[in-house]
């Protein structure tokens, strides 16, 4: 009963929603809402954590309604990859569907679950090209949510600075901070106002790649939006630090290292102007992450970690991995390994199925539900994706739309080792830049009738 009055305002106000807010308008407050989530589930309605998880895909299944009932069109743009990776994806399609009724889950509800958990957001994808009608209306929405990000890391510095025990460090559902997130002496991995700090770390990502191109840009932008830039870049380069991962450091050199070569083999003289226009910022920051984040720095350091780890950790992520007791064609079923699967069991009272192996990389876990052959279908679809990307990133002549293209493919070349279906936030930011294959072109085309 309890559950049915958490429920109750949660109905209501997606029915005011619905009737509301326009498809694009529901699609934008969801890369909103995947932000503040968190908070919402650790301080606002600790109780209602696990509805609140759900909100986002309820917001998107009725911008998908909304959209495919009154707007939906066949992109113009031609890419063949993106034809390549549209079979693979029906080919996964399915297969993933098949193997949702696979008996060693015990319940096909938990298969359906799964499907979700693949499924879900691949409509944001097609629905990307008509959200915005203009590449400024496109770099708007990009400064805005980048705007986001300076409470966002601000909080994480509070965090930091508060004992573990502090009202800013409890967990989704109220409860305190893991003793395993401890970094440092007396202080906790950060996780701002996401649930884990591993979610954190996905966004960061995602905010750091968006900012390149918002450096290099020769758009003209007012002094004020630049200083804000280089904030922005100054508190997200010092909660990498304060996140104490790894992993985070490494994705954003690769990422930086990428984007800095191949705009350098398109035009040095560009390279050339964004380390004069870095420079003097960048002492700045080295100053002052220095300065006041050395508690964080020397944690950090002393995590340790030597290359031939991070190799061994790459191998093991790209790595192939028979299942034990199944033949190449089958899994234990989608859903198996997710996270989500044996609180819905418990609550539903269904039969517990067969225990899957342990895996941990995402190829692993993924070939454990749905068979080696699922699993190539679907690492067909994500490669295919990324090569799209890359010919969108070859194709496109205006300056900023380019460089964003370039920095998606970075970001989904870092996804292909990295967790995207078992991973809440980065599944979204996933098919949402899966998107720019065809808005991107899409943007270029309306400037040219614009200037005709």
């Amino acid at each position: 009963m309890n559950k049915i009055l958490l429920a109750l305002p949660f109905l209501i106000v997606i029915c005011i929603i619905f009737t509301s807010l326009n498809w694009q308008q529901l699609v934008k407050t969801t890369l909103f809402l995947i932000i503040i989530d968190g908070a919402l589930r650790k301080w606002v309605l600790p109780q209602a954590s696990n509805l609140i998880y759900l909100f986002k895909d309820v917001f998107l299944i009725l911008a998908y309604v909304k959209f495919f009932l009154s707007y939906y069109k066949k992109p113009s743009f031609r890419n063949k990859y993106a034809f390549l990776a549209h079979t693979f994806l029906f080919l996964a399609s399915i297969w993933i569907f098949y193997q949702s009724f696979n008996p060693d889950l015990g319940s096909p509800i938990i298969g359906i679950f799964g499907l979700s958990r693949y499924l879900l957001y691949v409509p944001l994808m097609w629905i990307l090209p008509y959200i915005f009608d203009s590449e400024e209306d496109f770099f708007k929405f990009l400064r805005s949510y980048l705007l986001f990000s300076l409470p966002v890391c601000i909080l994480g510095i509070f965090q930091f600075y508060s004992p573990p025990s502090s009202f800013l460090n409890i967990a989704p559902g109220g409860e305190e901070a893991s003793e395993v997130l401890g970094f440092g002496e007396g202080k906790i991995r950060i996780s701002s106002v996401f649930a884990f700090p591993n979610i954190y770390t996905a966004y960061l990502i995602i905010c750091f790649g968006f900012l390149l191109p918002f450096i290099t840009t020769q758009k003209k932008q007012l002094f004020f939006w630049k200083i804000i830039t280089f904030l922005e870049l100054f508190l997200i380069i010092a909660n990498f630090f304060l996140t104490g991962s790894r992993g985070v450091m490494a994705n954003s050199v690769l990422i930086l290292f990428g984007y800095l070569c191949a705009k350098s083999i398109d035009n040095f003289s560009t390279i050339l102007k964004f380390f004069k226009k870095i420079a003097i910022p960048a002492v700045i920051v080295i100053f002052l992450l220095s300065r006041y984040f050395a508690p964080a720095i020397d944690a950090l350091a002393n995590r340790g970690g030597s290359s031939n780890e991070f190799s061994a950790r790459i191998g093991y992520a790209l790595s192939i991995h028979s299942v034990p007791g199944k033949s190449i064609v089958d899994g234990y079923g989608t859903g198996a390994t997710q996270s989500g699967s044996q609180p819905i069991k418990r609550l539903l009272s269904l039969p517990a199925g067969l225990t899957p192996p342990v895996g941990e990389a995402e190829m692993h876990r993924i070939t454990i539900e749905i068979g080696l052959v699922g699993a190539i279908f679907w690492y067909g679809m994500r490669i295919s994706l990324l090569m799209a990307l890359w010919f969108v990133y070859k194709r496109l002549q205006s300056p900023f739309l380019k460089d964003m293209a370039l920095v998606t493919f970075l970001i989904h070349l870092q996804y292909i080792p990295g967790q995207v279906v078992f991973h809440p936030l980065a599944v979204v930011y996933y098919w949402f830049l899966s998107g720019f294959i065809f808005l991107l072109p899409q943007l270029e085309i309306k400037n040219f009738y614009k200037k005709v």
